[in-house]
């Protein structure tokens, strides 16, 4: 009785493949299961899947590159459970014996093994092909970065010859966004990492959203990375910045006034924080923050524009906000600010 088993392997590997692998696989014949589980097999079996990506004009967009994963990668995951059969034997096999099916699909596969943390097939697979890692003027780069914001993948990219000066020029690829996404995750090392490829970052911009998110030492590295260029912020600066952020963390906060040297600042920080004293829970632990630095009790007393803090102070006061003002009031007191022109009500509650 004739069996498949008795098909020459190249024919029979032709006739699984061009059916349903999925199913003969189900079947659970020994002799089958290993010609499937050959590196020959599945690279016949991925060039026939990859019959309609041939063509380099078939990719025009990411999307392209992940549908191009969905249909003739994950087939062949689908029965073995993982991507490990992407191995470096299989690149080879691929790149050496279906040339054009390999170019046409790199970049999915570089980006399958790179999101699995297969960095060394990766660079195989970019060291055999045509494949450009800045394609789409750094998009698939981004896409890579976004979904593995992590050193080894900046790393990766950097010693597989990316050019990230001229990536980041293009304005697709470590965008204002994704800076801000680290930022906010406090991931200093890839921001020194951008840094030491010749980035000029967004110092500014990105301090808004550091102060109230970052630890004390992206900040510092941030003020780091402004110094030498035109209008570069200062200590000084940051902490009115932060005296004006409400969402200022405490850590950063008393960092950034350790940094200042006693000035007028001093003065105009301490106000700022009163003044906003409703809208943040934490100003009055920055006030004593501030007020315990050296020299602190002589400077932050100081009349701005001829009015003394509490004379400012009570401008701004409301019935929503003198319960948050007053302890700020107590304390300028206490710290021997005249309390001539102050309302009779502000007087009984600081008492």
């Amino acid at each position: 009785m004739f069996t498949l088993n008795r098909l020459p392997s190249p024919a029979l590997v032709r006739v699984i493949a061009y059916s349903d692998p999925a199913t003969w696989w189900a079947l659970g014949d020994s002799y089958i299961c290993a010609l499937i589980n050959s590196t020959s097999f599945r690279c016949g079996w991925v060039s026939h899947l990859a019959k309609g990506f041939r063509a380099p004009a078939a990719i025009t967009c990411i999307e392209d590159i992940d549908t191009q994963r969905r249909k003739v990668l994950d087939p062949v995951t689908s029965i073995f459970g993982s991507e490990a059969w992407i191995s470096g034997n299989f690149v080879r096999a691929l790149s050496a014996n279906y040339p054009a099916t390999f170019n046409a699909i790199a970049l999915g596969l570089v980006k399958t093994l790179l999101l699995n943390g297969d960095r060394n097939t990766a660079a195989l697979v970019i060291q055999r092909s045509h494949a450009r890692l800045d394609i789409f003027d750094g998009r698939f780069v981004r896409d890579l970065v976004v979904q593995r914001p992590e050193m080894w993948m900046l790393q990766w990219l950097a010693v597989s010859g990316l050019d990230f000066e001229e990536l980041y020029s293009r304005g697709h690829c470590f965008d204002m966004s994704q800076l801000t996404d680290w930022v906010m995750a406090s991931r200093v090392e890839l921001l020194r990492f951008l840094a030491g490829r010749g980035l000029r970052l967004p110092v500014r911009s990105l301090m808004e959203y550091a102060l109230g998110h970052s630890q004390p030492d992206l900040v510092e590295f941030l003020i780091g990375h402004d110094s030498g260029y035109a209008h570069e912020l200062s200590w000084n600066d940051l902490l009115l910045m932060a005296c004006t952020e409400a969402s200022t963390r405490l850590d950063v906060f008393v960092y950034v006034a350790s940094k200042t040297e006693p000035s007028i600042v001093w003065a105009f920080a301490a106000a700022c924080l009163a003044s906003h004293a409703m809208a943040d829970d934490c100003a009055y632990k920055k006030f004593m923050a501030l007020r315990s630095l050296p020299n602190a009790a002589e400077w932050i007393v100081k009349p701005i524009r001829g009015q003394t803090p509490i004379e400012r102070l009570c401008e701004r006061l409301t019935y929503e906000n003198i319960a948050h003002i007053s302890p700020f009031i107590r304390d300028y007191i206490a710290l021997g600010v005249s309390t001539a022109n102050m309302p009779s009500i502000v007087s009984a509650l600081c008492q």
